[in-house]
Parts: C-alpha cells; sequence; structure tokens
C-alpha cells in the first residue's frame, strides 16, 4: 500500500468513532425477555430473608424454594415463615401477621425480605406499620422484593419509611421455580439473578409505547404503584400519599374490562391524580385470546386519551409469564424519540444517590 500510516490511522479513527457513538439511537425497539441493562450479581452474596404476610401459601414448596435459592448461591432463613391459617385465608391473624413483618423490618441482619406469595390481606396490616414507622426507619434499610399484594407494603416502605424496594417475582412463582414445578405460569420467564443485577446496576427497558400524545415528550418520576386494585383501596384513605411526583406502575388480575373500565375513569375523576406518568402492565389473564386482549388494551387506550399526563403500556410486568422488576421509590427516566415508536425507560441502582 503506498500509504501505509495513513490507512492505519484511519482504521483506528474509524473504531474510536463506532466505540464512541451514543447508543440512544439503537434502544428503541420491542423487548424481549430478560433484557434488564445490568453486568454480573456481585460477589459475597447475601442471605434471602423468605417471608409472607398476605395469603396462605403451600407449606411443601418452602423446601423446593430453599434449595433454589441456594442452588443460586444464596443462603436462605425462612425464620419468618409463620403460617397458623385464619378463617379468611390469611396466614396468620392481623396483629400477628404484623408482628412478624416488623420484627423483620427491624431486624439489622436482614438485607432482602423476599415475599412467597401475595394473594390478599396486606392493607389489614397498614395501621400496625404506621405506627411502627419510626422504630422501621432506625434500623438499616432493607430491600423487599415482591408484587401482588405486597404492593400496600411497598407503598408504606417507600413513602412513609423512603427506602427502595423491588416490584418483581416472588420467591414461589419465578423461572428457577417452575423449573422444578412446571404448574405455574406466572413470572415463569422471570429469573431470580435479575432481581440483583437490577438491584446492583439498574436497569434500561425498551419496547415501552406511548398511548397519548403527552407521552412523546418523556419526563422523569418516582416510581411507586404496583397492583392497581390496592392502589384502589388506598384512595381517600389518611394513608393516601401524593402523586405529584410520582411514575405510578399499574397491574391487575382477575379484573374484567368492563372493572378495569370503571377504575380507570375513577381515576379520571379524582380531584388529586395528576402524576407525572402512569405505565400501564398487563391486565389480561395468562391464556386470553386476541379479542380479550385487545379490549383491555382499548380500554387503556381510552383512558389515556381523556387525560392530559403521559400514559404508556408495557405489559411486561403483573400477572403474566413475564415480570420485569422496577425498583419502587426510586427515579425513573422517560427518553422517547420522534423517529421511533417506543420509548426507554431507565433507572440507577438501588445504592444510587437519587433514590428517594
Amino acid at each position: 500500500m503506498k500509504y501505509p500510516f495513513i490507512a492505519l490511522w484511519l482504521i483506528i479513527i474509524g473504531v474510536t468513532l463506532s466505540a464512541a457513538a451514543p447508543a440512544a439511537t439503537e434502544i428503541f425497539h420491542p423487548l424481549t425477555h430478560d433484557c434488564a441493562t445490568t453486568n454480573n450479581v456481585p460477589a459475597g452474596k447475601p442471605t434471602i430473608y423468605l417471608i409472607s404476610s398476605s395469603s396462605q401459601y403451600d407449606e411443601s414448596i418452602i423446601g423446593e424454594i430453599e434449595t433454589v435459592f441456594r442452588r443460586q448461591g444464596y443462603a436462605v432463613d425462612s425464620r419468618y415463615l409463620d403460617q397458623h391459617p385464619t378463617p379468611l385465608g390469611y396466614v396468620n391473624t392481623d396483629d400477628i401477621r404484623a408482628a412478624t413483618l416488623i420484627k423483620a423490618l427491624t431486624d439489622d441482619n436482614v438485607k432482602y425480605l423476599w415475599f412467597v406469595r401475595g394473594g390478599s390481606g396486606a392493607l389489614n396490616l397498614y395501621p400496625y406499620l404506621y405506627r411502627s414507622r419510626y422504630k422501621i426507619a432506625a434500623s438499616s434499610p432493607k430491600v423487599l422484593i415482591g408484587f401482588s399484594d405486597v404492593t400496600v407494603l411497598h407503598h408504606f416502605i417507600n413513602n412513609v419509611i423512603k427506602w427502595p424496594s423491588v416490584h418483581g417475582i416472588l420467591a414461589s412463582y419465578n423461572r428457577e421455580m417452575y423449573d422444578v414445578r412446571k404448574d405455574e405460569q406466572v413470572s415463569m420467564y422471570s429469573s431470580i439473578p435479575q432481581i440483583f443485577r437490577t438491584v446492583a446496576n439498574g436497569m434500561t427497558y425498551t419496547g415501552i409505547e406511548p398511548l397519548n400524545l403527552p407521552a412523546f415528550a418523556g419526563g422523569q418520576g418516582i416510581v411507586n404503584g404496583g397492583n392497581l386494585t390496592l392502589m384502589q383501596s388506598l384512595f381517600s384513605t389518611r394513608y393516601e400519599k401524593s402523586y405529584a411526583d410520582k411514575v405510578l406502575l399499574m397491574e391487575d388480575t382477575g379484573v374484567t374490562y368492563k372493572q378495569l373500565d370503571r377504575t380507570l375513569h375513577q381515576l379520571e375523576y379524582m380531584k388529586n391524580f395528576r402524576p407525572k406518568a402512569v405505565i400501564f402492565g398487563q391486565f389480561y389473564p395468562i391464556g386470553a385470546d386476541k379479542k380479550e386482549r385487545d379490549l383491555n388494551r382499548y380500554v387503556l387506550q381510552d383512558f389515556a386519551r381523556r387525560v392530559n399526563f403521559p400514559v404508556y403500556y408495557y405489559p411486561e410486568f403483573g400477572h403474566g409469564k413475564t415480570n420485569q422488576p422496577f425498583i419502587l421509590g426510586q427515579r425513573m427516566t422517560i427518553q422517547c424519540n420522534k423517529h421511533y415508536r417506543y420509548c426507554s425507560l431507565t433507572q440507577p441502582p438501588i445504592n444510587a444517590a437519587s433514590s428517594a
């Protein structure tokens, strides 16, 4: 070659520019399963403390849960599992469930508190927790992990105690437990390691669909919410908090599209409901046909059309086969680009200074 030095220089410059090019133009595409942008789980894995504060669980699965976590390299402690089912099917009486949860929340040895299942009954514990709020806040921060009925407990931890937590898989419903039991499809594509990668590194999700014009502007706020029925149970109570700075996640199960439509009209009519954004997850049941999925989508899109704040659709969290984790009580940034159909959202790790 006549000018070998120049050719080599051009090759180096080209590689450098390619590596330095911004990745933002490449992230606006539909999501595939388990695509949180994360690194490896950190060394020195912590002990997982199991707890269940809502509906009765199948005690025969506890040994399997412990085995699954140990295979992942985690020690497991089940001292906070205390089940003596009540006539309503709760794991224990309200006062005992509350006392057990408060004991776990004030145990400085606990870092990760993972719920075995959801169901119902957690709302009953809120007064007990609130009376113990100063005692709980004085203890070392814990990361609560779960969804469904755990939504009420997240609300307390995020908004009263000011700890972040994880809206994600239950200890009994996840990819690893599905591999063992093959009997429950909820969260069957979402894994235990993904939770820890999200906690340690934050995440970026793509494939977030804007449902109205305000959504294309993007935005940011503190993530709250979860199961819509549980969120609704706090409306107009003394425990309801301001929505003004919140990005609200909403998902549900076992509700018809007509019931969902009624609830969303209630949201629209509320005097104080002006969040930074709403992100809808999955509302249709596993196995729903196209007609049912389309009806649910129609209800969500009709709500988005009627309100003047950003509304997005991301059916990759909730009671479906995929249940992507979110960090509640943590800031989220939503980015959209006029050249792409989908938006992206990003959250920093739990220990970042930007957490609420």
